[in-house]
């Protein structure tokens, strides 16, 4: 840690350096980021078709079709998961470029906060992916298409399908963050765990209002989220609260 000429702990580099340094090194880190972000795509591309079918085949039965409704659907379902699979598997390297051009800049406090975060973020939001994955999606196709079975003939839309484990995913990964930033902001003292529990059936209507009347969604997929998110909320009340009484 290196102190300023008034004892204050600052930035490791704490000099003034010129914009086009600064737009230099940018423009040199996002190529270090494009090139295999454009590598990995490619290579996924050809390797899609085999991919997909995996992916699908984890939440349908075999007998069940998948269908295109025109000449560029299949082909526009490749390249968005190329494209995904790309950033999923370069996101460690696009994280790291990010703290290494912000790193100068940055007091050792905020680098060691940028660390502690980012990376339990990460690891709950593959969390919550994976859980929407193999546990939501799984029983909520098997109960629709059991639903409607004996009505009518379920036609399944691969860019439909793709669409809805795409948002489920993301929406998964972004609701099991809400123990991490419950404990951030006791953390920071921004709330206090005291707070968050009077406000929690002011919170559980939130969260049921946002799930019924912003986000509802025909498949109830966001009513999967309210309870998840709310269960979620009870788990980051449990943590701020042993955070709580070990201050004591």
């Amino acid at each position: 840690m290196e102190r300023n000429e008034n004892g204050i702990s600052g930035p490791i580099q704490d000099v003034e350096i010129p914009v086009m340094e600064h737009l230099s090194e940018l423009r040199r880190r996002l190529i270090v980021v494009l090139i295999p972000f454009c590598i990995v795509a490619l290579v996924m591309f050809p390797l899609s078709n085999f991919s997909l079918r995996f992916l699908f085949s984890n939440l349908f039965a075999e007998d069940i079709p998948i269908y295109v409704y025109s000449p560029v659907e299949w082909i526009s379902v490749k390249l968005l998961f190329s494209f995904l699979c790309a950033l999923s598997i370069t996101i460690p390297l696009i994280l790291y470029e990010i703290f290494a051009f912000m790193r100068p800049g940055l007091y050792p406090s905020e680098r060691k906060f940028f660390l502690l975060v980012v990376i339990p973020s990460l690891l709950l939001y593959v969390v919550g992916a994976f859980f929407a994955y193999f546990f939501v999606l799984p029983w909520l196709f098997s109960y629709l298409i059991a639903y409607s079975g004996d009505v009518a003939k379920v036609a399944l839309s691969a860019k439909r399908i793709f669409s809805i484990i795409l948002y489920t995913a993301v929406g998964f990964g972004l609701i099991f963050q809400i123990p991490l930033i419950m404990t951030l902001a006791v953390k920071m003292k921004l709330v206090t765990y005291a707070g968050l529990k009077d406000k929690r059936w002011l919170i559980y209507g939130l969260i049921l209002g946002l799930a019924f009347f912003v986000i509802a969604d025909p498949m109830g997929i966001s009513m999967l989220m309210a309870g998840v998110s709310i269960a979620l909320f009870e788990l980051g009340l449990l943590i701020t609260k042993y955070i709580a009484h070990k201050r004591r």
